[in-house]
């Protein structure tokens, strides 16, 4: 297993970590669609310099952690893909909720990053996760980024504990998630 940056030719299978747990449910074309344009095309199209895979032996993508150095530069470019979402089932409500839990819970002057990981269920657990972190994080302490931050969904409290044993901190409880950060 390593970690380098993300490269063109990881797209697709980059899109199906993200995506891999809805394939084959009801109704999981247009989710998948959903899933796509909220926690992939973005930062693979506007800022893969941020973005880093881990890959198995055959350098196939196996996990993934993409991210932003600016959530303002992120937020005023993302209106493009919320447009998007929209048109896939009414799914607006869903992207409007997610920037708005960003925007509270968001401290912009401490913590002007944000990041998003998956890695495929095979290789969870494995130590992935916590190197994927640190690339990141490294990239960019290198740019002088001050922090990042994220949202854990309420019911996720493997991904919560995952995140402090990485020092991250919890910053702000909310009825839809949590915010965790990290300073440099």
């Amino acid at each position: 297993m390593n970690i380098r940056k993300y490269q063109e030719k990881d797209f697709e299978a980059t899109k199906y970590v993200c995506i891999h747990d809805m394939i084959g449910k009801k109704g999981w074309e247009t989710v998948l669609e959903y899933v796509e344009t909220m926690f992939c095309r973005y930062y693979l199209e506007k800022e893969p310099e941020n973005c880093f895979v881990a890959v198995d032996e055959n350098d196939k993508p196996i996990g993934y952690i993409y991210g932003v150095k600016d959530y303002d530069k992120y937020q005023e470019n993302f209106s493009e893909y919320i447009n998007a979402v929209a048109e896939i089932e009414n799914r607006r409500f869903l992207a409007e909720a997610l920037t708005e839990m960003y925007d509270h819970a968001i401290y912009k002057k401490d913590y002007p990053a944000h990041l998003h990981i998956d890695i495929l269920p095979d290789y969870q657990s494995k130590g992935i996760g916590s190197k994927l972190i640190k690339a990141f994080c490294d990239h960019l302490k290198a740019s002088n980024i001050k922090g990042v931050m994220l949202i854990v969904g309420t019911d996720n409290d493997g991904a919560r504990r995952f995140y402090e044993r990485n020092g991250f901190v919890l910053l702000q409880d909310m009825p839809t998630g949590a915010a965790y950060g990290m300073k440099f």
